[in-house]
């Protein structure tokens, strides 16, 4: 018993500071192209496109927009991945609806939140509230594909 028990103890020394069974760091990384990109209040049948490209210091750029006649939502800035299901946005968002906000354009800007949760196939912004308070809160959400 103390054999193998000293055997164990051996092997998990040797796989923690043996480089080939160390756990590597990986970076998660976020598939470029265009993704869909939806606000509720417009459709998510009818969703417009984002254009995601990887900058040199590792973040991305993201640009895109969906509209329909009257309404529209975009987004312009970069993209952190801190995990496959967690984005950091800098930048701005502009959405517009007629009936929510008296009609003017919702526009944030500064750093937010992109979340997966579940089964979800894509990530949803987490700071919803509209511009117009009121618990009015907007979906919108950037696509894995």
């Amino acid at each position: 018993m103390r054999t193998i028990y000293a055997w164990l103890v051996t092997c998990i020394i040797l796989m923690g500071f043996c480089p080939a069974y160390a756990q590597k760091k990986i970076t998660p990384t976020l598939r470029e192209g265009a993704h869909n990109f939806t606000l509720q209040w417009i459709s998510w049948d009818k969703p417009g496109k984002v254009q995601i490209r990887k900058q040199s210091n590792g973040t991305y750029t993201v640009k895109g927009e969906q509209r329909d006649a009257k309404s529209f939502v975009t987004i312009e800035g970069t993209l952190k991945v801190v995990s496959p299901a967690e984005l950091i946005f800098t930048g701005t968002i502009k959405s517009l609806y007629a009936s929510i906000n008296e009609g003017n354009v919702c526009e944030k800007t500064g750093t937010y939140h992109f979340l997966a949760k579940g089964a979800r196939k894509y990530w949803r912004l987490q700071e919803m509230e509209n511009c117009e308070g009121n618990n009015v809160v907007d979906y919108i959400d950037i696509y894995f594909n």
